[in-house]
């Protein structure tokens, strides 16, 4: 505590680094859901049909129509210099196909660059279209049989959305990238805290001349400030999601905060490991910024990992954030029982049993070996 409080940079890694961080990524996510996408429509029929279908897409509130040019030669530009994510075109003759009874093709030409953002639009862009065009086929049945005879199709598929039914961004990336920098965050310092001993040769000093139990707890009170500092963090995060903008947690708050001091635990066993086995402050924090910096991505919460290659998926499994983002989904939206929660955390408290059982033992052999100490 004396250290952190003389030490900027350090104190900063622990106050202003993460706090930093989580305002920035709930800024970015703020807006919720994708309002806005601005999109191009290339009119080359220039009928009442081609106006109506741009103006439904402009109201609708997912797009905003902020070009209609002449030509795709014109769409083109505009996509190049990122004004709009996707390309509507209407080709000629698409009001005659429609009064004649055919189908009337429109393309959409998007921006794979920018997936998420395309998707979005081209997903809006479907709806809009499939809407229209239903609309025209019951007024063209109902002009050619009478009003009286046109009837609603017999089966019509009706899909829900289930745990994010508003489909929020911010409910589905702020909740997994607050704890994902958080635990990468926390595993630097942890390195840190225990490499210095090594690096700066303080480590015989401080328990080189203890026992193996008093030993023990002057690691465990080393690391304890930080376990609680960042337990705060996440129950910040929670709070700001659950409390201030309104997400409710469909499960436990309190099985949430374990999972938390849970994932913690197993990153202090990771990193033990790590320091125990290079005994060397620069090797342990390279390794700990690679391993917790690629857990977001092979977590499974955004990138399906059952399809992922074997590789993938054995380097899912040996991240402790990969079960902390199960737990995460199964207590905030799906509210899943307890028990079904309880093997994530076991998961996780694996990962502190293996890690601490292989790692101490020969962090605290290194307190007696001086030869060990000063490594950069």
């Amino acid at each position: 505590m004396r250290f952190l409080a003389t030490s900027f940079w350090d104190r900063a890694l622990v106050i202003w680094v993460p706090l930093l961080l989580m305002a920035v990524v709930a800024i970015q996510f703020s807006a919720g859901v994708m309002r806005d996408l601005p999109i191009a429509v290339v009119d080359l029929d220039g009928t009442a049909v081609a106006r109506e279908l741009t103006r439904r897409l402009d109201a609708a509130p997912g797009l905003r129509v902020v070009a209609q040019v002449p030509d795709m030669q014109a769409a083109e530009r505009i996509v190049r210099s990122n004004r709009a994510y996707a390309v509507v075109l209407i080709p000629a003759d698409t009001e005659r196909a429609v009064l004649r009874g055919t189908t009337g093709s429109i393309t959409t030409f998007y921006n794979a660059s920018y997936s998420t953002a395309s998707g979005a639009a081209l997903r809006e862009i479907g709806a809009v279209v499939q809407a229209y065009a239903a609309t025209l086929g019951t007024e063209q049945a109902a002009a050619l049989a009478g009003p009286g005879q046109v009837r609603r199709p017999p089966v019509a598929a009706q899909s829900t959305i289930l745990f994010n039914p508003q489909s929020s961004y911010e409910l589905q990336l702020v909740a997994l990238i607050h704890p994902a920098l958080l635990h990468l965050i926390f595993m630097v310092a942890v390195a840190s805290a225990l490499g210095r001993e090594l690096r700066d040769g303080t480590i015989g000093a401080w328990i080189g001349g203890e026992d193996r139990r008093r030993a023990i707890a002057a690691v465990a009170g080393k690391l304890t400030p930080y376990l609680a500092i960042f337990t705060g963090w996440g129950l910040l995060a929670t709070g700001y999601l659950a409390g201030l903008r309104g997400w409710p947690v469909a499960g436990s708050v309190i099985l949430l905060l374990i999972g938390y001091v849970a994932m913690y635990l197993a990153y202090i066993g990771v990193t033990l490991l790590i320091v125990g086995l290079t005994l060397s402050m620069g090797r342990t924090l390279s390794i700990a910024g690679l391993y917790a910096g690629a857990s977001f991505a092979f977590a499974g919460a955004i990138f399906p990992i059952e399809s992922a290659s074997s590789f993938a998926r054995i380097w899912s499994a040996l991240l402790p954030y990969s079960a902390f983002a199960k737990l995460l989904s199964e207590q905030w939206s799906m509210g899943a029982p307890a028990m079904k929660s309880a093997g994530q955390l076991l998961a996780m408290l694996a990962f502190l049993i293996v890690g601490t059982g292989i790692g101490l033992p020969l962090y605290l052999a290194a307190a007696r070996r001086p030869q060990t100490w000063g490594r950069r």
